[in-house]
This record gives structure tokens, C-alpha cells and sequence, in this order.
């Protein structure tokens, strides 16, 4: 039946070339259209990923430029409000002191102006009604005889100041020399020094003044001036606050040159290609530009100057005293520019394999056509084919029935192996994710982070974060003590390490020693200790937690260990005993459960898988583990372990 339709079938193969001539002309066009198709997806994927890198490139640059920025702005805010701070410690330097003589001044000034950059003065500014105006005088022409107070005429020389209802002379003023013409001028008569004074009064905080104009020997520069009220001491006030506010004594008042200080903070800062405009303000609408940091990539500096057009651009706004500014940051000329190289990579790279794929699809193309051709001779060596197959069909079915004979007996054994791993891959499905080497590099962190920072700063810190710190060293060596058990756990009755003669009451010595017990406690070793054939590790790790436990959890100063060997049949039994506190009789089986710890504590380092260790590896060299104990009566830990076991 089989033979006869595959005759047919071969019959029908040989009457295809006929018909395939008669179609060979139409679809030899169709034959083209998968070149067509892959031209147009090569080209649009190129151009995609050519431009998502370019993308890529350019928010790279961005970042960048943000990062550079915020960290430009960052130093400028801060020392902004070192140099403010200056003035609020002037007034609280008042505040604290009734009277203040120019002497005292200039030497609570000094240190600030040598320290800081960008001071143009700093002075003191009290409030003088009219009636009080001669004696204010007097009492200063005394540490100053040349002392009047002044102001501007119409044409801006000094003269007299004409009366007024309240007087705002400048009465201490530093550096001296360079402002030695200010001293005495009533600055309450400059309307803006007025309002600057009058909503410092009336808020009772640092105000800053908007821009004023600066003149020194580079010429004319953008500064502010910074106003601190400070008011006479009401003791009435202090113990009724319902009282009306107290009187203002006078102003600390600083004159800060915008410029200096945004260099000062900048010179700290590698050039990197960013220019700073800074507005009082908003950037955009009534905010007036105070000052303009262009890089120091630039030759010179050109305070004012315009924003450069740039299609990258990133602003902040800062707090200024009670104002806000506004900082906006353009990349200069060059600079933070993308690097496209990688992305005209890509397009040519992405043309040239488009090229190359349509090179390979016409070469298929044309080798269909080659194939139709050979369809007709090939027909016939199938018939030849088909009779060879149908005699290996035969072979094939003998040669099947003994594979499938051979697979049953194989399935057998199959099974029993897979059953014997299954029992073993149980014991270490749970720890199979949380021993892996990420979860110790993290530790690794951590304490050496704790180590540095009790390093670096171990005058500094208290007893309490002293002991926070060794808390966390020591929980870090916990959580690696643990990792470390659990690897060791799962790695019992995976490892084949080799059996060897050991004499037992050499090796418990050998423990003993590496444990180095605490004065007060001795270990003795009794009975019949064997020499046997075994692995000389495991065994080991059994005595080494067993000795270990009992020193651990004796619970007294000094006490006594027995390490015993005895030989019942095919099995020597060991035992462990000590005279500690005990353990009672309902936690005897939860000691060699995983993760088991009766008693805890913060710098406890038990991990709770010794004794689930040592029940396992007992356990997989045939023998068994048991614990006696008794509340305040010691502890004795027996196991077996098998004279002669075959391996399997």
C-alpha cells in the first residue's frame, strides 16, 4: 500500500516541470519583491537607530551640562550666603553689646574682610532722631573729630546735612581707606538705601537691596547692599509679647560686589565651559541682570554681556536673603557639544549592511530560478531515493525495537538516580537564590563603609554612634557568617571529597586548639577514640560546632567539656557533654532546625545553623544525632557514625 502511493506521488512530481515553465515568466517579477522589501525595512531602520542615537549623543551632552551647572550654582549660593552671613553677624554682634566702640569694630571686621571676597564695606548705621542730633555728634566726634553727618547736593558734592526728621549717618565703616568719605553720610537720604532700611524695619529680617552701581579701580561693577535691623532690648517686651514692637537702634548694613564673589566661589571649580547669568528676579520680564560669569574657556570676562543662543540652556532659581534670583546657564562657545562621529557610524554602517543583504537576497533570487531548472532531474533520482529508503525504512524499525529496549532499561535507571538527586536537590532549593556572590559584596560594602567613616571621624563621634557603628559591623559579620553557614549546608552531600585514616583523638585535639578555649574552661577527651576511615572534613565541621556550641552557650565563667568515643557494633557513638545551663526538654528538637537561636542578643554571633550543620552531615553518612538535657543539668550531644559504609 505505502509503495504504491509513493509511486503516485512520484508520478505527479515528474509532471511538474511542464507546468512550472508555463509560470516561470510571471513570477519571475514576484522573484524580486523580497529584495524590494528588504531595501525599504534596512533603509528605516538605519535612519531610526541613526536618529535614536543621535538623541542618545545629545542627551548625554545635556546631562552633563546639568550636572556642571547645578554644581557651578551650588558653590555660588553658598558662598552668597557666607558673605550675608557676615552682615547678620555684625547685628547680632550689636545686639549683644550695649555699646560698641570703633575700635571693637574694626576688629570684629577684620577677619571677614580678609577671608571674604567681594566686601566693598561693612558698616554700622544707627538711627538718629533730629532733637538727638548734636549730642550724637559729640559723643562721636570723641573717637572721630572730623565727624559730621553729610549728605549729597543736587550736584553730588557733600555738604551738611539739611534737617531732617530722622538721620541715618554711617557711624563705623571698614576697610576705612577706600571708604573714608562714606563715614557720617546720612544713607537714609538715597531713596533706595530708605526703602532698603524701611522693610528691613518692618519685617525685622535681612533685606537686599536691588542692583546699584559700584566704582572702583576696574571700573563700574553691579553690587547689592544688605540691610539687618537691630533694635534696642525691651525687657517689658520679653515678658509681654503683646506689647508694641521695640524701637530699631540701627542697621548692619554690608555692600557686597556681585562679581567678586561669584569668581571667589568659581575658582574652585576646574573651567568647565559654563557662562552664568545671574538675575534679581525672574530671566524673563522686569528681572534686571546683575551680573554675567563667562568661562574662563573664554578670553576675559564681560559682565552684562547677552545670553549666548544655544539650544541648550538650564536655570535655578536661588534664595538671596528674602529675594529669589534666578541663575541661567549657557554652555560657551564650542562647548557641550555632541560628538555625532558614533551615530554617522551607524548610518553608513546601517547602509552599507542594507547593501550587502540586498546583494545576498538577488543571489537567492536568482539561485530559485536555478533550482526550478534542476526540479525535473532531480525528480528521478528521488524515485531511486525512495526504493533505497524504502530498505532503510526496514533497518530502521529492527534498529528502533532494540533503541526502544534499550531506553527502557535506561528509563530505570533514570528513575532511580533522579529520585536519589531529588532527595539531595530538596535540602537546597531554599538557599539556592540567597547564597549567591551578589549577596556577599554588598556586605563587603557595608563594613568597610562603617570601618572609614569610624576612621575618618573617630574624634568626632559619640559613645552612642561609636556603639551604633560596631552594632552594624557586627551584624554585617553576622549576615556573612550566615551566608557563609548556608553555602556550607548546601554543600553537604554535594562534594565527594576524599575518605581517608584519621585518628579521631588527634583530630579533636587539632579543634580544641583552633578554638582556643577561655580561661576557666577545660576540655578533656575520654573513652575509646578510633581511627577511622572518613572524610576527615566533615567529621571535623561535626566536632568543631559541637565543642563550639557548648563554649558559646555554657553560660558561665569557667566549666568543663567531655569529648567521648565508644563502639557499639557496626557504629562508634561520640558524645559532647558539658556541665552548662541546660536546655529544656521542649526545644530538643528545634536546636537542629535551621535558623534556631534560643537566646539573642544585639552582639550575639550564633547563626543558628551550626547544629542544623552537624544533624546533616551525620545524617548523611548514615549515622544519627540526639540531644539529652535538662534545665541547669548541662547538655550532651550523641551522634553515630558508621564503622565500614560503602559508597555508592
Amino acid at each position: 500500500m505505502k509503495r504504491r502511493v509513493t509511486e503516485r506521488v512520484l508520478a505527479r512530481l515528474a509532471s511538474w516541470p511542464s507546468l512550472e515553465k508555463t509560470q516561470v515568466a510571471k513570477s519571475i517579477w514576484w522573484g524580486y519583491f523580497p529584495v524590494a522589501l528588504v531595501a525599504m525595512i534596512g533603509v528605516l531602520l538605519t535612519l531610526a537607530a541613526f536618529i535614536q542615537s543621535l538623541g542618545w549623543e545629545r542627551g548625554q551632552v545635556e546631562i552633563a551640562f546639568r550636572e556642571a551647572a547645578q554644581d557651578r550654582i551650588l558653590v555660588v549660593q553658598r558662598e552668597l550666603k557666607h558673605s550675608l552671613g557676615i552682615v547678620q553677624d555684625i547685628a547680632s554682634f550689636f545686639e549683644a553689646s550695649e555699646v560698641v566702640d570703633r575700635r571693637e569694630f574694626r576688629k570684629f571686621v577684620g577677619p571677614p574682610l580678609k577671608r571674604q571676597a567681594g566686601i566693598k564695606a561693612l558698616e554700622w548705621v544707627p538711627v538718629v532722631l533730629a532733637e538727638n542730633r548734636s549730642v550724637f555728634i559729640k559723643e562721636a566726634q570723641q573717637s572721630f573729630p572730623p565727624f559730621r553727618i553729610t549728605e549729597d547736593d543736587l550736584s553730588g558734592k557733600l555738604i551738611e546735612s539739611r534737617d531732617r526728621p530722622v538721620y541715618y549717618p554711617v557711624l563705623y565703616i571698614q576697610p576705612y581707606q577706600s571708604n573714608k568719605e562714606a563715614l557720617g553720610f546720612n544713607v537714609g537720604a538715597n531713596p533706595i538705601v530708605s526703602t532698603l532700611l524701611g522693610e528691613a524695619e518692618l519685617t525685622r529680617t535681612l533685606q537686599v537691596s536691588p542692583g546699584v552701581p559700584l566704582m572702583d579701580e576696574t571700573g563700574e561693577k553691579t553690587g547689592v547692599m544688605v540691610a539687618v535691623p537691630v533694635f534696642f532690648k525691651n525687657e517689658k517686651q520679653e515678658d509681654d509679647p503683646a506689647l508694641t514692637s521695640p524701637e530699631v537702634r540701627g542697621f548692619a548694613i554690608g555692600i557686597f560686589s556681585i562679581g567678586e564673589i561669584v569668581e571667589r566661589a568659581l575658582e574652585s571649580l576646574r573651567s568647565g565651559g559654563v557662562d552664568l547669568h545671574f538675575y534679581q528676579g525672574s530671566s524673563t520680564g522686569d528681572g534686571q541682570l546683575i551680573y554675567t560669569h563667562l568661562s574662563r574657556m573664554r578670553e576675559g570676562r564681560a559682565p552684562g554681556a547677552e545670553v549666548d543662543a544655544s539650544d541648550i540652556t538650564y536655570s535655578q532659581r536661588i534664595s538671596v536673603g528674602a529675594q529669589q534670583w534666578e541663575v541661567v546657564c549657557n554652555p560657551a562657545a564650542d562647548k557641550f557639544e555632541a560628538e555625532t562621529w558614533g551615530s554617522w557610524i551607524i548610518l553608513f554602517g546601517g547602509i552599507a549592511f542594507t547593501v550587502l543583504l540586498i546583494t545576498y537576497v538577488v543571489t537567492l533570487v536568482g539561485r530559485a530560478r536555478q533550482v526550478r531548472l534542476e526540479v525535473e532531474e532531480r525528480t528521478s533520482q528521488l524515485w531511486e531515493a525512495v526504493q533505497a529508503l524504502n530498505r532503510e525504512v526496514v533497518d530502521r524499525k529492527s534498529a528502533e525495537q532494540e533503541l526502544q529496549n534499550l531506553n527502557e532499561t535506561l528509563e530505570h535507571r533514570v528513575a532511580y538516580r533522579t529520585a536519589e538527586a531529588e532527595r539531595r536537590a530538596q535540602y537546597l532549593e531554599q538557599f539556592a537564590y540567597v547564597t549567591s556572590h551578589d549577596l556577599k559584596a554588598p556586605l563587603r560594602a557595608v563594613s568597610n563603609l562603617a570601618q572609614w567613616i569610624q576612621e575618618d571621624l573617630a574624634d568626632k563621634l559619640d559613645d552612642a554612634s561609636r556603639e551604633q557603628l560596631a552594632l552594624l559591623r557586627d551584624r554585617v559579620r553576622r549576615m556573612h557568617d550566615l551566608i557563609e553557614g548556608l553555602l556550607e549546608y548546601s554543600r553537604v552531600g554535594k562534594t565527594a571529597d576524599s575518605e581517608n585514616q584519621v585518628d579521631t583523638r588527634e583530630l579533636v585535639d587539632e579543634i580544641i586548639d583552633s578554638l582556643s578555649p577561655p580561661k576557666g574552661f577545660t576540655i578533656k577527651i575520654k573513652g575509646e577514640m578510633p581511627t577511622m576511615y572518613v572524610d576527615r572534613l566533615q567529621l571535623g565541621q561535626v566536632f568543631s560546632n559541637l565543642i563550639s556550641n557548648s563554649l558559646k552557650h555554657h553560660g558561665g565563667d569557667k566549666g568543663k567539656i567531655r569529648v567521648k568515643g565508644e563502639s557499639y557494633g557496626d557504629v562508634y557513638q561520640f558524645s559532647v557533654c558539658d556541665d552548662g545551663k541546660g536546655i529544656a526538654p521542649e526545644y530538643h528538637n528545634k536546636v537542629f532546625m535551621m535558623f534556631q537561636i534560643l537566646e539573642s542578643s544585639d552582639f550575639e554571633s550564633s547563626t543558628g545553623i551550626g547544629l542544623a550543620l552537624v544533624k546533616k552531615i551525620v545524617e548523611e553518612h548514615g549515622g544519627t544525632i540526639r540531644l539529652e538535657s535538662a534545665v541547669g543539668e548541662g547538655a550532651c550531644f550523641y551522634f553515630t557514625w558508621p564503622k565500614n559504609r560503602s559508597s555508592e
